[in-house]
């Protein structure tokens, strides 16, 4: 049974791993899993991609920012068994969206679910210290982060 993004998001009361495809990606894009949890009196949700892509990342931060390789946090299929490879989750791309904005970011033509309720405590608390300490996040997210610790 298909749950409407809407009812979905709003379902969200801590961390999880949300599987959709990003309207504001290429149309070619594959669909992402992304890290999110909710902020701010759950009005708000931080979400970070997980990508595989680890060699491009830490060559484009060494190149860009070299501060920015420490906020890539490493998974695997012994964190979450749904990866097919190991991967890393990009926290100096966290965003901070309503969550009508981000109902507006999945594409109604592909898929969005809940591949997993259950995060490690240890990884929420690397998720959320390498989302302070990115060089590349804005400093009133960082202290949305704080506030919620």
């Amino acid at each position: 049974m298909d749950i409407p993004p809407g009812v979905l998001l709003n379902s969200i009361k801590d961390f999880c791993i949300l599987y959709f495809k990003d309207a504001k990606h290429a149309k070619e894009a594959p669909s992402h899993f992304y890290v999110t949890f909710p902020i701010k009196d759950d009005l708000s949700l931080i979400i970070c991609i997980i990508t595989s892509q680890i060699e491009s990342s830490e060559r484009h931060y060494k190149r860009t920012n070299p501060k920015a390789v420490k906020s890539l946090v490493p998974i695997d299929r012994n964190i979450f068994s749904f990866l097919n490879k190991k991967s890393i989750i990009d926290c100096n791309q966290a965003e901070l969206l309503s969550k009508e904005e981000l109902k507006k970011r999945i594409d109604p033509g592909g898929p969005c679910e809940i591949k997993e309720k259950t995060v490690p405590s240890y990884l929420k608390k690397d998720i959320g210290s390498a989302i302070i300490q990115s060089p590349l996040i804005a400093p009133y997210i960082k202290k949305l982060i704080k506030g919620k610790k």
